[in-house]
Order: structure tokens, then sequence, then C-alpha cells
């Protein structure tokens, strides 16, 4: 065959698919008789200032097999994207060599094939981006789900154990040595993580500090250990600190009762979430009442839109009461799920709904039923109490939130004045910044609200002086104390002051027991909820309660 034919062929092939490594040989079998061509071998090597620097190199035979110790016969260089080299290995059968007529012309071949190469090379980072995480550069959540998925398809992943961990007290981290440092830091830690993986383990990063990992089974303890306390550093004022960073950590240990491989996401996560707000410690395996726990976290979810559009949420109202009057002045809108015949209680529901950012939905529907109630007592000549609707903070993300409940409440056609808005309040410094926005926004449109279970949280009295609310919920553990101290007392009287000079009314709830009312008294407390007075009724019973209006002694 001539040089001209073989050299056709190479172009044909390697136009016909984006593989090239794969087709290389192929296309490279004729000519390489006609240079005595043994093999080549491709070597990707990371610039220095790349941030995969003192990554390993990469080496991609194209044709021939590699030739792990011996010096090739020829280079070819070339750069890919400023951020690596491709070095072509090229070796000749012993004894072989080319002239410079020869060298020119496989030249042009090379040209070719490195076209080609480059092309592959940076389709698959381009695949490669979309599956790894811009910072520390593990594979993000597509990443972690596209290699759990080939080994769950080849039930290799029964040798592995799933990790989640979030970073303890990154946030401190970051603040002391600023976001730039603090990416850094995250990198470094990223790549201690990366170098303890043996053959097979990943580890991913899903952005923060939320981390995933597939270790074998062998090596979990081993990973634990590891995870107690990664050394990395930060620089501070031009000066190296040495700091060591510990995980909270969720392990499902892997087994058949896998179904899918998101169920490693999710089965890991809920260890974590049980780690750090229930059991408080480092690290927690999933075990059967977790499984069982899940299980129930699946129902609820799949059975959500549909129950919703089916109204199985029902709308329960628990009054409102002056202490000093007896007089009925509120309400608040509480839901049940009444599911296949069984009640299902809020805690039972809503923590899943927020976690999966299902909650605004069922919080507007509420305030939509809520509105309707009162728009029902209005045409039935009842004068209306305010009626007050929990809203998540999960909602919070959601920009259009305020003027979402504006629409509900205008389009039902009752007086702003009927509604009002409950949220909780946070420690979270973002959090806080959107409830901020989102309470001033709420204020603007004439809309009053309320901060529950004020006094449970780790920033109470700023919210006193930042939020712009009407009411403040104080809630019940302040008061349900077999015996309220003097403390206790001294601390109730200064909250209910301090409210009243910023002109915020203060309401108790779960006011249970007569004595519990005289304290408030005392204290100057006006308004409570509880038991002591109503449960929470269906619309129907709080109508009557509506018209009677007072609750007598």
């Amino acid at each position: 065959m001539t040089f001209e034919r073989s050299f056709a062929n190479f172009v044909q092939i390697l136009s016909e698919e984006e593989l090239t490594p794969e087709i290389s040989p192929g296309a490279l079998s004729d000519i390489s008789k006609e240079y005595s061509l043994r093999s080549i071998v491709a070597v990707i090597s990371f610039f220095k200032e790349s941030d995969q620097a003192g990554e390993p190199d990469v080496v991609i035979p194209l044709f021939g097999p590699v030739q792990e110790k011996e010096a090739p016969d020829y280079l070819f260089k070339h750069n890919v994207a400023g951020k690596k080299t491709v070095t072509y290995n090229i070796y000749l059968y012993d004894g072989k060599s080319w002239n410079e007529e020869e060298y020119k012309s496989f030249a042009i071949v090379m040209d070719i094939l490195i076209i080609h190469m480059e092309r592959f090379l940076l389709e698959k980072a381009v695949k490669d981006s979309a599956l790894t995480q811009y910072l520390t550069g593990l594979p993000n959540s597509g990443g972690f789900i596209a290699y759990a998925t080939k080994l769950f398809e080849s039930r290799e992943i029964m040798g592995y154990d799933a990790f989640y961990f979030n970073l303890k007290s990154y946030g401190l981290i970051s603040r002391r040595y600023g976001l730039s440092e603090g990416d850094e830091i995250m990198k470094r830690y990223a790549k201690k993580l990366k170098a303890f993986c043996d053959k097979g383990e990943m580890v991913a990063h899903f952005g923060g500090d939320n981390y995933t990992a597939l270790i074998k089974k062998e090596r979990t303890r081993e990973f634990l250990d590891f995870l107690s306390s990664v050394p990395v550093y930060g620089i501070k004022n031009g000066k190296r600190e040495e700091l060591h960073i510990a995980a909270v950590i969720g392990v499902y240990a892997v087994d058949e009762s896998l179904k899918e491989p998101g169920q490693l996401i999710s089965r890991a996560g809920m260890a974590l979430s049980y780690a750090k707000n229930v059991a408080n410690k480092p690290y927690v395996f999933v075990n059967k009442a977790m499984s069982t726990r899940i299980y129930r976290q699946k129902q609820i979810e799949d059975r959500y839109e549909e129950a919703l559009a089916n109204d199985e949420f029902r709308i329960y109202l628990q009054p409102k009461v002056d202490l000093f009057t007896g007089e009925l002045i509120g309400a608040e809108s509480l839901v049940r799920w009444f599911c296949n015949g069984i009640v299902l209680y809020p805690a039972e529901f809503i923590p899943i709904l927020e976690q999966e950012g299902m909650v605004a939905t069922l919080d507007l529907y509420v305030l939509k039923k809520t509105c309707e109630f009162i728009k029902g007592w209005k045409e039935n000549g009842i004068e209306p109490v305010p009626v007050s609707v929990n809203f998540s903070r999960r909602d919070l993300n959601f920009s259009h939130l305020a003027r979402e409940i504006v629409r509900i409440i205008d389009e039902t056609g009752i007086d702003r004045k009927w509604i009002q808005i409950e949220v909780t309040e946070t420690a979270n410094e973002d959090e806080r910044l959107l409830m901020t926005n989102f309470l001033i926004s709420l204020k603007e449109k004439g809309i009053d609200t309320a901060i529950d279970d004020f006094g449970t949280g780790y920033s109470s009295l700023s919210s006193l002086r930042d939020f712009p609310v009407n009411v403040i919920k104080i809630d019940r553990s302040f008061i349900n104390n077999e015996s309220v101290s003097e403390n206790d007392e001294i601390v109730l009287k200064n909250i209910v002051r301090m409210a009243e000079e910023l002109n915020i009314k203060v309401l108790t709830e779960g006011v249970e027991k007569p004595e519990q009312v005289d304290l408030l008294k005392s204290v100057g407390c006006h308004y409570a909820q509880g038991f002591l007075y109503d449960n929470p009724m269906p619309e129907n019973d709080f109508q009557k309660r509506l018209i009677k209006r007072v609750y007598s002694e």
C-alpha cells in the first residue's frame, strides 16, 4: 500500500469517531509499517500554575504497548488549554531510525493525530467539568452518582461503605482566614481526602462543606479515624498556621437493601443528620430504626403532591387569649395530615418537606385555606380575629415569597390586617439577612409578623432589635418547669418590658395551668395560647368560639 493510501485511511478513520485513543491503533496500523512504528504513548502533565498541579501524569496509549522504562526514540509536545502539556513518546523497532525526510513526513501524521487528540481532550474536559466541583476538583453529586452507578450495576458496591460528612466549625475557619484563604484551605483539605483513597475508592464534594465518599469496607474504621483530624494549614498575615479539621459523619454500610445508587446519599445523609441533631456524636452508622425512618420519609415524599391535590391536609385553629380580659383575640393555623385514616402531626412530615424543599407549597396552602375561613366568617356576619400562619425558614429562599403571600390574601378579598405571618428566629447569618428582608417587605405591605419560639434560638435579644415584627411568641419552655425560679421570672419580666418599649406585643405559648397565667400576669404578659383555654380545633368548632368571644373563669 502506498503512503498516500495509508495516510488517507489514517485521516478517514480518525475523522469517523471522537474516541481518538480507541480508534488510533487502527488508524495508525498501515502507517506504522512505513515508519517501523512500535508504540505511541501520550503522557499528560499538568502545569505548576494549574489547579491540578502535583497530580500524577496521565498515560494514554495510542498505538502499541506502553513502554514504562524505555526512553522514547522521538518526542512531540503540545500544550492544551494552557493547563497541561501532552508529550507524545514515539518508539521504533530496535535499531530503526528516521532520516530527515521521514521525520518531516511523520510530523505531518502527528499534526493530524494531535489535532484529534486535542479535540478529544477538550471534549473530555467539558464532560468532566459537568461532573466536577469547580473549587476542589473532586467529583460533584453528578460525578458521585455516575461512579456509584457503575459499581451498583456490577454489584461491586457491596464491598463499600457510603459516607456523608460535614466539616466542624468551618464557618469559624472561613471567618478567621477570609473567603479567599478559606477556599484555599478547602482545596488543601480536598487533596488530603483524595490522597487517602485507594484504587476504586472515591471522595466527592457537593459544595460548601458537604462531602460524600465510597470507601472499601475493610478501610472504614481507618477513614473514620482520618476524618476525625485532617491536618491542613492556613495563611494569616503572611504566616502559615497549622490546623486540624474534624468532620461529623453519617455512614451507610451498604447491604442488599440498596435498590438504587441515590440511596447511598440519602441513607448516609440521614445518619449524618442523626449524628448532628440527635446523637451529638462524631459519626453514626445507619441502623434499623433509621432505615424505618428513611422508608417513612420516602412514603411522605411520594404521597405529598397527591395529598395536597386531594385536600388531605386539614387546618386546625388554636385560640389566642387576652389573659386579663379572657377575650379571644386571635388564632394560629396548624396543619394536620389525614393520610389513609391516620392523622399525621407536623413534627412527622414538616422536617421531611423542609429537607426536600417542598414545604413552601404547604405553607401557602395553609395561608389560602386560612384566608377562606376568614372570608367565610365575614360573609356569615361574624367579626374575625387575626390568624397567624407559620412559614418555614426554608421558604425564605424563594425571592418572591412576600409577593405571593400578598397575592393570596388579596385574591381572597379579605383585609390584610386579619393575617399574621409567623417565622422562627435563626442564628444563621445568611438566613437572618433573608428573614430581615422578608419581614421588612411584609411590613411595607401592611401585614403583621411574629417571631415564633422566642428564646430557644441563639440570638433572641438581637432579634428584638433587628427584626421588624409586631409580636414575639415566648416558647413554652420558659414556663414549663415544675417551679419557675426567681431568675426565670426576672428574665420573662425584662423580655416583656423590652418588647413593650419597642412597641412589640408578647404572647406566651403552652399555657396549661392557672398558676402559669398568674405568673404571666405578674410579669406583664398580656396574651397566651395553650391547652388551658383550647386545643387546636376544626374550623367549625372555632367559629363557635369566635361567636362566644370570651373565656369565662
